[in-house]
């Protein structure tokens, strides 16, 4: 769920810049960081979650049921579209302004990517529980990997050397807090929708 949500907002997001005739808006080098090096530490401590005492209460699985059900695709498909969306928007409303250069611009989108990315994966914990009800800190691993992703992203945008290798230029006070209250909007949005089916969950089991 996480890696694919991941994986589809990335898609979604150049294809959408293409078809509308915008520069792309992050670098091939910059989606790669993104996936194997920002959300790598991330994804690989979801392994280590804690598992779930309701797990014994589901039905078994048939034999050729799909990896992913109806909830995970509705949630790969919320992420994706959220995310492309808001970004895209963000993206035309930089170009048209004229007042960034195109480098800032998808720096901004790249931290942006990066940074929802880390926001997010909390939410994927769990599609029993909301965020709201889950121990934030019952995965250690998982803060240290979201710590480690933070750091690294930051070091691709401010290390001069990563600014050469990826061109970025660093990020003011402002768009960091745009980024930081674009994440946030996103989660609200994931939980939602997971509110929506567990509600569902627990009327069937009634």
């Amino acid at each position: 769920l996480y890696l694919l949500s991941d994986s589809f907002s990335e898609i979604i997001l150049i294809s959408g810049s293409l078809l509308l005739g915008f520069p792309i808006p992050v670098l091939p080098a910059q989606i790669i960081w993104i996936n194997l090096i920002t959300d790598g530490f991330p994804s690989f401590a979801l392994t280590l979650e804690p598992g779930e005492k309701e797990v014994m209460k589901d039905k078994p699985r048939k034999r050729k049921a799909k990896i992913l059900d109806k909830e995970m695709k509705i949630l790969i498909f919320v992420i994706g579209i959220f995310t492309d969306l808001i970004l895209l928007v963000v993206f035309w409303l930089m170009l048209k302004s004229g007042q960034y250069e195109l480098n800032y611009i998808r720096t901004f989108i790249f931290a942006a990517l990066g940074l929802d990315s880390l926001f997010y994966v909390f939410s994927c914990r769990s599609l029993r529980h909301t965020i709201l009800t889950k121990n934030p800190f019952s995965n250690k691993a998982l803060n240290i990997g979201v710590l480690i992703g933070l750091g690294l992203q930051m070091l691709a945008i401010y290390a001069t050397p990563f600014q050469k290798l990826f061109d970025t230029v660093p990020l003011g006070v402002k768009a960091w807090i745009i980024i930081v209250l674009l994440g946030l909007i996103e989660i609200v949005a994931i939980e939602t929708v997971k509110y929506y089916f567990i509600i569902k969950r627990r009327t069937k089991e009634v």
